[in-house]
């Protein structure tokens, strides 16, 4: 990361923080995974059940929560993930299409 990247990450950082903090109301440092979809939801990510359900497998504990490391954790992915598709989305219509090549680089490197 460069200075100017490191900004634009911390920045993004804070501001997922304070979403969290909206949903910490017991200051637990952990959420719901039922919270999280809301969380996920008013930082701009638009997700339908079934990446939610993976959300939940892939980053809550077994009581289905999930503290404020995984949590970011998840942001940074779903960021990084978004901003790869969003590249190969020349025409910006939502659709992508990638070679066999193409499709190793984006999933090796995240």
């Amino acid at each position: 990361l460069n200075f100017q990247e490191f900004k634009h990450l911390w920045k993004k950082i804070k501001a997922w923080q304070l979403i969290f903090k909206r949903y910490d109301e017991d200051k637990s440092c952990s959420i719901s995974s039922f919270e999280m979809r809301n969380a996920v939801s008013d930082a701009g990510f638009h997700l339908n059940k079934q990446l939610y359900d993976i959300i939940a497998m892939r980053y809550a504990d077994e009581r289905l929560n999930i503290d404020f490391d995984s949590y970011i954790c998840c942001f940074v992915r779903l960021e990084g993930m978004f901003r790869a598709f969003n590249a190969f989305d020349k025409d910006g219509d939502g659709i992508i299409k990638l070679n066999v090549l193409e499709w190793l680089q984006l999933t090796m490197y995240s």
